[in-house]
């Protein structure tokens, strides 16, 4: 540390890089979490995608400040009465 000053950077990502940058791993995220209900739980398999998982919600609070972010924009697994909110592809970018 010098001059008070941590060592961490001071520069922020900005919105526009933070939402395609979540906007990039929705998917990644959503074949993972359909993977978890696929493969037996508790295995080394399932409890590092559900790390992965995890991290990718762990990033989304850091960058957004919500980190069931994803929770709201994935469809609800088969047969689990949950409902979300539909996700809106912008075909225009």
């Amino acid at each position: 540390m010098r001059h008070g000053h941590s060592r961490r950077s001071r520069r922020l990502m900005t919105k526009e890089i933070a939402d395609k940058l979540l906007d990039s791993l929705r998917p990644t995220r959503h074949l993972l979490t359909r993977t978890l209900a696929d493969i037996p739980i508790g295995g080394p398999e399932y409890r590092q995608i559900d790390r992965v998982v995890q991290e990718i919600d762990g990033l989304a609070k850091i960058l957004i400040g919500d980190e069931t972010h994803f929770h709201r924009m994935d469809p609800p697994a088969p047969g689990s009465g949950k409902l979300t909110a539909p996700t809106v592809v912008d075909s225009s970018t």
